[in-house]
């Protein structure tokens, strides 16, 4: 039985906040699985990407670690802005600075986590007609064949609407 992808956002989350875990029913721990880009040459680098996705260009920041090894399984983690936020906000850490990329968890991955900064249409999340959901889908979808991660570790997080884009994730593609 594998985690669900809300199970993971909460672990993640915990995680980045330094609190330990506890659940009242034990989860079996997932098993690793390569994504489609594993022991290839990168497809991707970080920066900025803009693809087609629901007929619609959209983009997204990316950042590899450092020394990205294309036979390594990274963890994924997707981190939404809030309303009237941009990539950008979540991908440098905003006015806060590095210490807060990624809502900190950049400075805290130990260079074992590939990072994605989603930009939302018109700097929100409507979702309108899935159309956020589908934009996931495709990030993943391109990101899975382009690089190496593992599939039983993929996260979301954000604040505020972000935060319900998250939330929207993990009920539209439990894992």
């Amino acid at each position: 039985m594998r985690r669900s992808f809300l199970s993971s956002v909460l672990a993640l989350v915990l995680a980045a906040a330094g609190t330990a875990q506890s659940s009242a029913a034990p989860t079996e721990p997932a098993i690793a699985a390569a994504s489609a880009g594993c022991g290839k040459a990168p497809g991707l680098q970080s920066g900025n990407h803009t693809i087609q996705s629901g007929g619609k260009s959209r983009s997204f920041l990316l950042r590899l670690p450092d020394g990205y090894d294309p036979n390594r399984q990274y963890r994924l983690a997707f981190g939404y802005h809030w309303w009237g936020g941009t990539a950008n906000d979540v991908a440098s850490g905003g006015a806060d600075g590095y210490a807060w990329a990624y809502y900190g968890m950049l400075s805290q991955s130990n260079n074992s986590t590939i990072f994605v900064a989603p930009q939302g249409i018109a700097n929100a999340w409507a979702n309108t007609n899935g159309e956020d959901v589908t934009f996931f889908d495709s990030m993943i979808t391109l990101i899975g064949n382009a690089l190496c991660y593992d599939t039983s570790q993929v996260f979301s997080t954000g604040f505020s609407y972000g935060g319900a884009m998250s939330y929207a994730l993990a009920c539209a593609r439990p894992r």
